[in-house]
This record gives C-alpha cells, sequence and structure tokens, in this order.
C-alpha cells in the first residue's frame, strides 16, 4: 500500500502541466445583464483607456481592475493596452487634464470583489482568473475565443 501511495505521488510530481498555455489566462466578465458576448481587443483597449463610456444599450461602463502591480492588472495592462503601469497613468492623467476620459477604472484588491462588484454594476466589466468565476456574473469571448482556448489574448502578468 505504502509502495502504491509513493508511485502514485511520484506520477504527480513527473507529470506534465495540463493546459499550461491557459494557465495565464484572464476571463473577461460582464454583469449579468449585459448583451455583449464578444468583444474584440480593440474594444477591450477603447473600454479600458476611458475612450469608450457607454455600452451600445447605453449603460455607463464601469471597468474594475485589480489593484496597481497585482499580476492581472500587469497583464491586462500589457496584453490588451500594450503599456505598462506607469504608461496607463500617464495616459490616464493627461486623458483626465484634457476632459477626454471618464476617470479611471476602480481598483480593488482580489478577484473576487472585482467579480462581486461586477455583477451588482450594470455596466461593469472586469478581469479575473477563470477559477474565480461563477454564475453571478457572464464571461465573453475576445475576438471570438474563450479563456483557455488557443489563441486566447487577455493573459496574466504573472
Amino acid at each position: 500500500m505504502r509502495r502504491s501511495i509513493c508511485f502514485l505521488l511520484s506520477g504527480l510530481l513527473l507529470a506534465p502541466p495540463v493546459l499550461k498555455a491557459a494557465d495565464d489566462d484572464l476571463a473577461v466578465v460582464v454583469n449579468k445583464t449585459n448583451p455583449a458576448d464578444n468583444l474584440t481587443k480593440a474594444q477591450l483597449r477603447k473600454l479600458i483607456l476611458g475612450e469608450q463610456d457607454s455600452w451600445p444599450g447605453g449603460k455607463k461602463v464601469a471597468v474594475i481592475l485589480r489593484a496597481s502591480g497585482q499580476p492581472e492588472r500587469v497583464g491586462v495592462l500589457r496584453s490588451i493596452c500594450g503599456m505598462s503601469e506607469d504608461e496607463f497613468e500617464q495616459h490616464l492623467l493627461h486623458a483626465n487634464f484634457n476632459g477626454e476620459t471618464g476617470g479611471a477604472p476602480k481598483a480593488l484588491g482580489s478577484g473576487v470583489a472585482v467579480r462581486q462588484l461586477v455583477a451588482t454594476l450594470p455596466g461593469g466589466i472586469g478581469f479575473i482568473r477563470p477559477e474565480e468565476v461563477n454564475d453571478s456574473v457572464k464571461v465573453v469571448t475576445v475576438d471570438g475565443v474563450a479563456a483557455g482556448q488557443p489563441g486566447y489574448k487577455v493573459k496574466s502578468g504573472k
């Protein structure tokens, strides 16, 4: 029996990681009342940068990101906006000064908090790890590709 357990444990430790390419994917979630099922990377960029402040149905967009320095935020800024945190902050300052944006995204400390706020805001959109998704929010595809599928573009910065 002891030998079987050791064999099983060594097999688990040496097994290749499953779906390694998807380990850093971030699910894009919106409020369940949002009719969007798919967003393009260009649309996501406009939403995050404050260049689009309302959804097609007229609801005000509420972008919710993780706090500064968190891998999820770093990844969203890099993979969607092509920016570092410093570049993003400079963009927001410039846009705010010139009246070109409705303000900075909300920043929260955990993926669960992001999910909970998206669930309560009709125009909410956030980026969380797939394991943090539940039925309180709706997951949308990006350029027709879902998190975990090959070619998915929204990644964590880990």
